[in-house]
């Protein structure tokens, strides 16, 4: 049998609709969400039940399971998921009331059910987002059980069947936990704001702009291809449909300018992942992290601004060294689109619903309200601005579609992740290993933080961000705030690694979607990728250190936030520089200046007034004591600025 999985271990992008049953049922379920928003209220139990049994039906009928030899056996075991799950819901209906005071005891036939319920959210999890994240809940299921036969730092009291579904299916804190609610309450909307910025034209809009502003730059097809992909990734929610929908444009356009294939494809890569820590939206994490600190949702888009600012810094340097090294020139004068004022009342379609859903945070409305103000805006603008829209009502349906697909796959995540989050509660593992932590952390905080940094890369291999934050965060983050670390501070760090993970090798899921699109390998890539995104994998150690660069962490101080850019930009064109092999004034770099550059940068890093400053001194004269070289002939049209 094969069904119609995403990249085997990976995130995929959402599939394009097609007429059916599933195409109708995704668009319905975007209907629904958003008349649940503005109009409905429903209890928290039919809520997360309701939007999970439509995530069920969706996936099943957008991606069937096929049988080679006899395809009437995939739509009979569709029917046969379909049913158990319909039996699963049925008992869990039955005893919501006994859910809400306490009151609930397993039986065998709500064993049966639980189970069967269970099973299929797993097969369907798999089916939408490859191994990885059933592989996860199972290993936590099987810790759960396995408890008393573990060695002592992990041994717990064990569980049987019964109260492992208990917890998992009957209760609010499994797979209809907080988190689910969370979800279908305030981020669905978000995913239907992605699909309509899509179909207006919005990313179409977003990299001719790019490309005018930024073509005469060395290197500027592939910064514009940054900028485009940050602020496209912010709304998508979605790495891999990042790069799916504005790689096929971007990739092409960075090898024309010279680049390698390998090097194209990373770029987008890292930019796409960038874009899902890109405020105000930041993929909707924001909204789930809002919650878990239990902050005001401007004080947490605030707080992301700089580190995401000087990651994207980091990544425009490290091309334009590239574009050094490579000798490759601007873009030709043709190659660079003139801005007309039709491309300005365009740019309506990415700054209105923006301005949007801004004001309606600073109102006080809730993410919710937030994200439908975003998308009537979207599809008003839309209607208004681009012709094709107006005169294809369909593509108001498609993306509707589209939405509702994107919205039932990351619900089947947040759904199997309840699985893991009920047994990290339940064993009490999350609270053992914070402690763990923190004892190392209380000498040896920088140990602790790369201990967490390797956990953070490791579970979240293979998921999506907003899974892979949810499991991160509730793992990792109160181990290193148990450290000493702010607990803001403490989300961020993990959520700049749960992204940064769909670029490690070996899953690197990112850049098995770019690969492709670049005809390149994607473990070359990947390991291209983490070089461009060096600065964004340091910018967490920074703040930690330097919480100050958060604005709103607690302890704010304008001489520490002036001293920490002052830092961050001078270790920024050192590692840009010693990583790529290249100074626009020195030229190629010998290995030992490289070396130089590189021992500079760690030294601007570190917080001590005493390391950083002399080596911020040295980083200026290593930059900016070579003279000024004539300019030489390039690769291609124009000149190099």
């Amino acid at each position: 049998m094969s069904t119609a999985p995403a990249q085997t271990g990976a995130e995929a992008p959402a599939r394009a609709p097609t007429r059916g049953p599933g195409h109708a049922a995704a668009g319905l379920f975007s209907v629904a969400i958003l008349w649940v928003i503005a109009f409905a209220a429903l209890d928290e139990a039919t809520l997360r039940f309701g939007a999970v049994l439509a995530a069920v039906v969706i996936v099943t009928q957008t991606q069937p399971a096929t049988f080679a030899r006899a395809p009437w056996l995939g739509r009979v075991f569709d029917a046969a998921l379909l049913a158990c799950f319909a039996f699963a819901g049925w008992w869990f209906a039955r005893v919501t009331d006994q859910l809400w005071t306490g009151f609930f005891v397993a039986t065998p036939a709500t064993l049966a059910a639980g189970i069967g319920g269970i099973a299929v959210l797993l097969i369907l999890a798999g089916r939408a987002w490859g191994r990885s994240l059933v592989v996860m809940a199972l290993a936590f299921a099987a810790f759960a059980f396995a408890g008393p036969y573990l060695p002592r730092p992990l041994s717990h009291f064990g569980t049987d069947a019964g109260e492992f579904v208990q917890v998992v299916w009957y209760s609010f804190d499994g797979v209809f936990g907080r988190m689910t609610g969370l979800v279908a309450e305030n981020l669905l909307v978000f995913l239907i704001l992605g699909a309509l910025f899509e179909k207006t034209g919005a990313g179409d809009s977003l990299i001719r702009i790019s490309t005018a502003l930024l073509g005469r730059v060395r290197g500027g097809a592939a910064h514009a291809a940054i900028a485009a992909s940050a602020v496209f990734g912010m709304m998508s929610g979605s790495v891999a449909a990042n790069i799916a929908g504005t790689g096929v444009f971007t990739i092409p356009m960075i090898r024309r300018q010279g680049f390698s294939r390998n090097f194209a494809g990373a770029v987008e890569a890292a930019a796409s992942s960038g874009g899902q820590l890109t405020p105000p939206i930041m993929a909707a994490t924001v909204f789930v992290m809002a919650d878990l600190l239990e902050m005001p949702l401007i004080l947490v888009i605030a707080a992301a601004a700089l580190p995401a600012l000087f990651k994207y810094i980091g990544l425009f340097a490290q091309v334009y060294v590239e574009a050094i090294r490579q000798d490759i020139a601007p873009l030709p004068p043709e190659d660079i689109p003139t801005l007309t004022a039709r491309d300005w009342i365009d740019s309506a379609l990415v700054i209105g619903p923006l301005v949007a859903l801004m004001g309606a945070f600073l109102t006080g409305r809730s993410p919710a309200m937030a994200g439908l103000a975003g998308v009537v805006v979207a599809l008003a603008m839309g209607l208004i601005l681009t012709p094709r829209f107006r005169r294809d009502p369909r593509l108001i349906w498609q993306a509707l579609c589209a939405g509702g697909i994107s919205s039932a796959r990351i619900l089947l995540s947040v759904a199997v992740i309840g699985i893991v989050l009920a047994v990290i509660n339940e064993t009490g593992i999350a609270i053992r290993f914070g402690i763990a932590v923190a004892g190392f952390g209380e000498s040896h905080l920088f140990y602790a933080l790369v201990m967490a940094m390797l956990g953070a890369l490791v579970l979240g291999m293979g998921l999506p961000t907003l899974p892979a934050y949810l499991i991160i965060a509730i793992v990792i983050a109160p181990a290193i705030v148990e450290a000493g670390v702010a607990p803001l501070a403490a989300h961020m760090f993990v959520l700049y690694f749960a992204v940064f993970s769909s670029i490690m090798p070996p899953v690197a899921y990112g850049c098995y979607i770019a690969a492709p699109i670049a005809g390149a390998d994607p473990l070359r890539m990947s390991l291209t990728a983490l070089r461009l995104s060096a600065v964004g994998l340091l910018v967490p150690f920074v703040f930690v250190t330097a919480p100050s660069l958060l604005l709103v962490a607690g302890g704010f101080s304008w001489a520490e936030l002036g001293a920490t850019m002052l830092r961050l930009l001078a270790a920024i064109w050192m590692l840009a520089t010693a990583l790529g092999g290249a100074d626009p004034r020195a030229g190629r770099l010998v290995p030992a200046a490289r070396a130089v550059r590189l021992a500079l940068a760690a030294g601007a890093l570190m917080p001590m007034a005493a390391i950083w400053c002399p080596t911020v001194l040295g980083a200026a004269i290593a930059g900016l004591g070579h003279p000024r070289p004539r300019p030489p002939v390039l690769r291609g049209s124009g000149q190099a600025t």
